[in-house]
């Protein structure tokens, strides 16, 4: 069996807004969160692809495995420890994990 090493990203999830009377707010500070898992390249003899948060499909070329719960909302994905610096292009939820699709 092939021993994974841990690893910390940080994951970027952009700042929301809402409606405050009737006019839009943005709260404009994107939130940082620190997740810890598994991340694995996708290799060329398989081709994954996941549609992004406009709808439009996109080539997946890594995936990173956590416990953290998804946020749909998601952007950016750094792992600094293996080079690993990239837009998020979807996060699916399982029952025991959850899969960041880069």
């Amino acid at each position: 069996m092939v021993k994974r090493n841990a690893h910390t990203a940080i994951v970027t999830i952009p700042g929301s807004g809402g409606m405050v009377n009737g006019e839009w707010v943005d709260s404009g500070q994107p939130t940082e969160i620190e997740i810890k898992g598994h991340y694995d390249p996708v290799n060329n003899a398989r081709v994954v692809i996941k549609n992004n948060s406009l709808g439009n499909e996109k080539e997946v070329h890594g995936e990173f495995y956590t416990h953290s719960k998804a946020d749909k909302t998601a952007s950016h994905l750094v792992v600094a420890d293996i080079g690993v610096d990239v837009d998020i292009i979807s996060w699916e939820q399982y029952q025991s994990h959850s899969v960041i699709y880069v």
